[in-house]
């Protein structure tokens, strides 16, 4: 028996500085996640009649999905690689036809800084890609290339689990209309507040 217990202890000797160590990096390693939230889409029509007329509408709706990553912790500082894809809701309604967005994917890197010893506040910025679909009447579809930057804060729940809630801004550039009363310049940009519960492993 007093072997037993000797070697029960000796191992939680061992153990102990290693699980402090990972209690000390809360964000280090790969994650899975899910995410949740509003996104509004914003478009801009020009015409390229003299003089020029704008035309605007925007699009509400729910954007959801998952994400997968890795984190790299140096001290207070966090460094993070992560690949999400989202669908949503809604479309953004003009008068001769609407644009409806589909599935997004994302490839981000992140920079953050641990303000507490659970709580991080980061930027992120990389590639977005979008489907957009033209309807009513029904018209092109395409996957547009573009950008996302966005400022988010994530805070440790538990040992494994943190959620976080995040501010994107996304641009996916012009596009040129034809069809629509004459040549025209469709804008994409994005707007979304998200809100999401990664899990570590």
């Amino acid at each position: 028996m007093s072997r037993f217990i000797f070697a029960a202890l000796a191992a939680a000797t061992l153990a102990a500085p290693a699980l402090a160590a990972d209690g000390d990096k809360p964000f280090q390693g790969p994650f899975i996640g899910v995410q949740l939230g509003w996104q509004q889409d914003r478009q801009s029509l020009t015409t390229s009649t003299v003089p020029a007329t704008t035309a605007r509408a925007k699009g509400d709706g729910f954007a959801y999905g998952g994400q997968i990553g890795y984190d790299f912790q140096i001290g207070s500082a966090v460094l993070g690689l992560e690949t999400a894809i989202t669908g949503r809701t809604g479309r953004t309604d003009f008068a001769a036809f609407d644009v409806e967005q589909g599935r997004t994917i994302n490839v981000t890197g992140r920079a953050g800084w641990l303000i507490t010893p659970e709580g991080l506040l980061y930027a992120r910025g990389g590639y977005s890609n979008a489907r957009f679909s033209i309807s009513n009447p029904t018209g092109p579809s395409e996957n547009r290339d573009g950008y996302l930057v966005g400022v988010g804060y994530e805070h440790r729940l538990g040992r494994n689990v943190s959620a976080r809630i995040e501010y994107n801004y996304s641009d996916y550039g012009n596009d040129q209309l034809v069809g629509v009363g004459g040549p025209a310049t469709l804008n994409y940009h994005r707007h979304a507040v998200m809100t999401g519960v990664n899990f570590r492993f």
